[in-house]
């Protein structure tokens, strides 16, 4: 099976009938559309199908709807697919997108978050003249180095301030602060050949000016009964996967006001040998920025109509396993053979890959030729002896519990992701 990445939309994203498609082809996605109605007391349908731009650019709704649209589309994709991805990553408010997708939290809890982070991030622009600008075509180093020879750079040097708020690939950095401040600093970074682009925000995101609402954030998160992610999600304050599901609510307090690592997550996710990114969500922002941190041409937008065919195309053959349901235990050999090796003892290879290898091959052929299922105690029996595997080639912790739980998932035995542990 490839190993997929899912990246999860940014606001920003939105536009109108945003979602219509899916709607009105997945019955699992009018049930979500319908959840988040009765929750928000606020029609969904006609907040992102409607005419107007301007209720659906309200930050306060923008950003569920946001989510509502990111985790439908995941969703369907699952539906139709049954392919499980190996990592969620999301930008910004998609980080809570993909927690949603991770089963770190519910549906439900995720679009009441969205709401009220939205309420908050609202709330705390008011009166202020604040705003956010995309530096492009010159080196994220340069930006900040120029940016650092400002006095209003820092907060806590005027009353006209700025910081970096997101460094999202080595040609675009996005500042946020005061407009003025930030304009002033546009008129220097233009002078380095830099293109500015204020954006369509009412506020300051990811700077300091959110301190009140990310302090607002802390009750409605505290209130989330987190569970361990079930597929690794990467942070944008660290740019690493959250281990700890007691951490994600701090975390998330802070990616209000520190910058998001999106430079950093897609080198992360490039070193774990990702074959496959696909943007869930609205419009294909993070599919480009794929393009522009990886220089790979193996990243589609589910949102975009010509890019199902060549996604599908790609994916066929994994379609086709998956939907075949190939046996127990053949599952399990593959599972051996695909997953890399980092050991290059010999000895240690042949007895803790090869001979367990040969062992799970051998019983594959012994229920084979009685054309039965293997007991639960065999199951057990393979899936030591794939551990043992694993344990040689010296795959990660993570890895271990992500192969054991699509397992389990694809069986329907919970018990079998125990094996993980």
């Amino acid at each position: 099976m490839k190993n997929i990445a899912f990246l999860f939309s940014g606001q920003g994203s939105q536009y109108k009938g945003m979602g219509q498609e899916l709607f009105e082809n997945y019955d699992s996605v009018k049930a979500l559309f319908a959840t988040a109605s009765e929750l928000l007391d606020l029609d969904m349908a006609a907040l992102c199908f409607g005419d107007s731009l301007e209720d659906l650019n309200q930050t306060e709704n923008t950003q569920p709807a946001i989510l509502l649209t990111s985790v439908a589309s995941y969703q369907a994709f699952i539906e139709e697919t049954k392919i499980t991805p190996k990592w969620l990553a999301g930008h910004s408010l998609g980080e809570i997108s993909a927690l949603v997708c991770a089963n770190s939290m519910s549906f439900s809890e995720g679009i009441q978050l969205a709401r009220a982070r939205g309420l908050a991030m609202a709330k705390a622009s008011d009166g202020a003249n604040l705003g956010m600008s995309a530096i492009t075509k010159i080196d994220s180093h340069q930006v900040r180095e120029i940016c650092q020879q400002q006095d209003a750079f820092s907060l806590d040097s005027s009353d006209k301030t700025f910081v970096v708020a997101n460094y999202n690939s080595p040609k675009q950095t996005v500042l946020s602060g005061d407009k003025e401040a930030l304009a002033a600093v546009g008129e220097i970074l233009k002078t380095k050949e830099a293109d500015v682009i204020p954006l369509r925000v009412s506020s300051a995101f990811h700077s300091p000016y959110m301190s009140d609402a990310a302090e607002s954030l802390r009750q409605p998160l505290g209130e989330i009964e987190w569970q361990t992610p079930k597929i690794p999600v990467l942070s944008n304050v660290t740019a690493r996967v959250h281990h700890n599901k007691d951490a994600i609510a701090e975390s998330l307090v802070q990616q209000m006001t520190h910058p998001v690592l999106w430079q950093d997550t897609m080198h992360f996710l490039q070193r774990q040998h990702i074959d496959l990114y696909i943007e869930s969500g609205p419009g294909d922002v993070l599919k480009k920025l794929a393009k522009a941190n990886l220089d790979t041409h193996r990243s589609y937008a589910l949102d975009k109509q010509e890019d199902s065919e060549p996604l599908l195309d790609f994916l066929a053959h994994d379609i086709r396993l998956v939907n075949e349901k190939p046996e127990f235990i053949g599952k399990c050999l593959a599972i051996a053979v695909s997953t890399r090796n980092a050991n290059w003892d010999e000895q240690a290879y042949q007895e803790g890959v090869i001979q367990p290898y040969e062992t799970i091959k051998k019983m594959q052929e012994e229920f084979g030729s009685q054309s039965k299922e293997p007991d639960e105690e065999s199951m057990k029996t393979v899936l030591t002896l794939l551990n043992r595997i694993f344990e040689t080639k010296g795959t990660s912790q993570i890895e271990r519990k992500m192969r054991f739980q699509q397992l389990a998932d694809i069986e329907g035995r919970s018990w079998i992701s125990e094996f993980a542990s």
